[in-house]
């Protein structure tokens, strides 16, 4: 092997290497940033996110829609989403659904939330609430089986997974929040810039 050869492969480790120390320590400063932008001026969270330390690709995950047809996070690649985990059965879930649908009112295509139900009864119990409930912005999902909680290892819901336009988790928040909070909306903002 040559000595020009040895120095190209040599410098092309380098440049691996340091670009791999420079995209981690750029994903470190993100999720730095996202932990500093979940505070209140008082010191309290504002979502309390469980931030990912660096893009996650997540597995890939089927649900339906409310006519029954099969999609995939695939089918939303470029855009920001949210996949909310709920049921109409959880009384934390029932209440937080209203600002769920404000959110995505307020976000418009900012922001594409998936509301996952876990409900047995499928589409039409879901439908009833919405429409028991004046929800009119969020789409019908369906996870009847949780294949797609487990797959993302989803373990309680409510549960809300940020996915970037890239397909990569960004961050998630567990349990149940006020989502229409003006500090929740700007906080949403930059977890999906």
């Amino acid at each position: 092997m040559t000595s020009i050869r040895i120095f190209g492969r040599v410098a092309a480790a380098v440049a691996m290497i340091g670009v791999a120390l420079y995209g981690g320590s750029l994903l470190a400063a993100e999720g730095d940033a996202l932990r500093a932008l979940d505070q209140r001026a008082d010191g309290s969270a504002i979502l309390n996110l469980v931030v990912s330390d660096g893009p996650m690709e997540p597995p890939p995950i089927v649900f339906t829609d409310e006519a029954g047809e099969e999609l995939s996070l695939a089918d939303y690649r470029g855009t920001p989403v949210a996949v909310h985990f709920w049921a109409t059965w959880c009384f934390p879930c029932r209440a937080e659904m209203p600002t769920m649908d404000a959110l995505q009112r307020e976000l418009g295509d900012e922001l594409v939330i998936l509301p996952l139900s876990l409900d047995r009864d499928g589409a039409p119990l879901v439908r009833n609430y919405y429409d028991d409930h004046d929800l009119v912005t969020l789409p019908v999902m369906i996870d009847e089986k949780m294949k797609a909680g487990r797959a993302l290892r989803v373990h309680g819901i409510p549960a809300t997974v940020f996915i970037n336009a890239d397909g990569a988790e960004v961050a998630r928040v567990l349990g149940d929040r006020d989502w229409s909070d003006p500090d929740v909306i700007e906080l949403v903002r930059h977890i999906i810039e």
